[in-house]
C-alpha cells in the first residue's frame, strides 16, 4: 500500500486505500471527515498518523505488495476507534480520574514520527 501520488487531496492516504481497496477514494474521505468529526479529531490524528507511516507512490519504481500496511493500517483504525469508545464511555481515565486518550495518542503519534525520522 501506498499513498497515492496522483488521486491526493492533502496527502494521499485515501487514494492510496481506494488504489487498494474496490471503493471511491472520496468515500474515505467522507469517512474520516465524519469520523474526525464524531471522535473529537481521533481520526484526523489517524490519517496523520497514516501519512507519516505509508510510503509515498513512486511513479518510476514499481511497488510491491502493501497487504502489510493495509493491515496496519485497519489495525491502527480499530484502535483509534476503540480507543475513542473506551473514552467516551469512561474507560481510558488516570489514577485520578483525568481523561488520558488523547495523551495516549499524542504519545503515539510523537513515536511514529520519531521512529520516521530516525529511519530516514
Amino acid at each position: 500500500m501506498v499513498r497515492s501520488f496522483t488521486d491526493r487531496v492533502f496527502g494521499g492516504v485515501c487514494g492510496g486505500l481506494g488504489a487498494i481497496l474496490p471503493v471511491n477514494a472520496w468515500v474515505f474521505r467522507f469517512a474520516f471527515i465524519i469520523l474526525a468529526l464524531l471522535t473529537g479529531g481521533a481520526f484526523a490524528a489517524l490519517y496523520l498518523l497514516l501519512w507519516w507511516i505509508i510510503p509515498q507512490q513512486s511513479l518510476s519504481a514499481r511497488q510491491r505488495g502493501g497487504a502489510g500496511l493495509l493491515l496496519l493500517t485497519i489495525l491502527l483504525a480499530a484502535a483509534t476507534l476503540g480507543g475513542w469508545w473506551l473514552s467516551v464511555n469512561g474507560g481510558l481515565r488516570g489514577p485520578t480520574g483525568q481523561e488520558l486518550y488523547a495523551p495516549l495518542l499524542l504519545v503515539v503519534l510523537c513515536a511514529v514520527f520519531f521512529l520516521r525520522q530516525v529511519r530516514a
